[in-house]
């Protein structure tokens, strides 16, 4: 039989453009939403963690904060692995609508927690964390769904481009919060626990992330559509051993698998680097003498420009490939950052705007890979998974790398410990560097045969196992019974 493929959606037509829009612009809020939603907790609650805790230490409350943050982050694997599953399967605009709902029905929910007066400190602090995990699963699901299918709209020439502008979203979240946080504290003054904030100021900010959440996914569930790329690989594997069986199965076997390992691996080399720049960046510049809380703000109000280093490389690798690009930002990122960051934890330096400006340097150099990444993992996988690859690598990867403060305390026994955050960011560099040497370039792929050797051979593999006795068919002969 003839192999075939089902023909391009027209481009020039004005209803594909439009929908075209409206995916990528739905994939941008999101992302923005579930940002907003991730950080929110640790700054809003932060100064209303008598409410749930009754009286803390300074320490206590740092401590209680990053448990917020860390049991959000622990959630996000696995809904990459639940979502990724139905979102590949059922339809990633669906699956996209069902993730945002549901983590601002959770935002809803901590808004009205009752704090200890009400039911006790440790019932408090458990329906707490208990709902922010929740939280953390449906986020997890949010990028699994969404990012994809923006993608699969995307113009081939242009996917860098637009996968780096869904991804620059996720800085947003944070100014989102800091901008709602300060408009609370303007109604509802900060205190003691009677205080008009820690009785019911902080709620507020979570009442807004759950109407922005649906506001949202209002929005994609009623103006979105699913891609044309995943409606024809539905049809496609219809009736085939595929249709039954899980994408997470596919994900994890013969080239897909490959596939996902050097994803996985890329990742974790990225989430060395990106926790490092959340957490002890901030860290290193209070160690220094003079500098204050208030530097701290004002470098957190330029650091932001540091967003056009997602849009630069992933419109270069639309230009000089995925790979090129990435072997750019790895050695660019082993060598500015452990002499930025060593710099700045020597405390050595005291003038403001020498601080900033290394840490400007920090945070260009931690997004770079990240404007290239969503273009090119999706590139990697076949429409029936990658919904799950993506979701998956990205989700996974976090793990390995969210223990760095145990890695800099180890290193700490051979190296001063100043030095240990930029060692951890060498090797995510070279995570980073050899994954990608590993791989093959994708710039430029139809998306709609991407993964397809990968597929084929999976199919026979499962055709075989069902034993089945006849020749598996593949996407092409699907394309031309129909």
């Amino acid at each position: 039989m003839a192999e075939g493929i089902a023909a391009a959606p027209d481009t020039s037509d004005p209803e594909f453009r439009a929908r075209r829009r409206r995916a990528i612009l739905s994939a941008w809020a999101g992302f923005a939403v579930d940002s907003y939603s991730i950080y929110i907790a640790g700054s809003v609650l932060l100064p209303a963690l008598v409410y749930f805790q009754g009286d803390m230490s300074a320490e206590g409350k740092a401590i209680f904060a990053g448990m917020t943050l860390a049991v959000t982050l622990l959630g996000r694997p696995l809904g990459g692995l639940i979502f990724g599953h139905f979102a590949d399967k059922i339809g990633r605009r669906t699956t996209g609508a069902i993730t945002i709902y549901g983590f601002g029905i959770v935002s809803l929910l901590i808004a009205l927690l009752p704090g200890a007066e009400q039911v006790g400190a440790v019932m408090s602090v458990t329906l707490l964390l208990l709902l922010r995990f929740i939280e953390g699963i449906f986020l997890g699901g949010e990028y699994t769904a969404a990012t994809p299918m923006a993608l699969e709209y995307a113009p081939p020439n242009r996917r860098g481009l637009i996968g780096a502008l869904i991804q620059c979203s996720a800085s947003a979240g944070p100014l989102f919060v800091a901008i709602a946080m300060a408009l609370t504290l303007m109604i509802a003054p900060s205190g003691d626990v009677n205080s008009p904030y820690v009785q019911w100021g902080w709620r507020l900010p979570f009442v807004v992330g759950f109407v922005l959440s649906i506001l949202v996914a209002w929005f994609l569930r009623r103006r979105v559509e699913d891609s044309e790329v995943q409606r024809v690989a539905k049809q496609e594997i219809s009736g085939t051993v595929v249709a039954e069986q899980s994408p997470l199965r596919m994900l994890l076997r013969g080239r897909t698998g490959r596939a996902f390992i050097q994803a996985w691996v890329i990742m974790t080399g990225v989430f060395f680097v990106v926790n490092i720049t959340g957490s002890v960046l901030q860290q290193f510049l209070m160690m220094n003498d003079g500098y204050t809380a208030e530097d701290l703000a004002n470098t957190q109000l330029i650091v932001p420009v540091a967003m056009a280093s997602y849009v630069f490389f992933g419109w270069l690798s639309d230009h000089i490939g995925r790979k090129k690009a990435l072997f750019i930002t790895a050695p660019l990122t082993a060598v500015v950052y452990p002499v930025a960051i060593t710099l700045i934890g020597s405390n050595t330096i005291h003038d403001w705007g020498t601080l900033t400006l290394l840490a400007v340097a920090c945070h260009i150099v931690t997004v770079a890979p990240l404007g290239v990444l969503p273009a090119y993992i999706n590139e990697r996988f076949a429409t029936v998974v990658r919904s799950s690859g993506w979701g998956v690598a990205y989700g996974t990867a976090v793990i390995i790398p969210s223990f760095f403060s145990y890695y800099m305390v180890w290193l700490s026994a051979v190296v001063p410990y100043e030095y240990t955050a930029g060692i951890l960011v060498v090797i995510g560099a070279a995570l980073i560097f050899v994954a990608t040497a590993c791989g093959p370039e994708t710039r430029g792929i139809d998306l709609r045969k991407a993964g397809e050797d990968a597929y084929r051979e999976f199919l026979a593999e499962t055709s075989a196992e069902d034993q089945s006795g006849s020749e598996p068919p593949t996407r092409g002969d699907a394309v031309e019974a129909r």
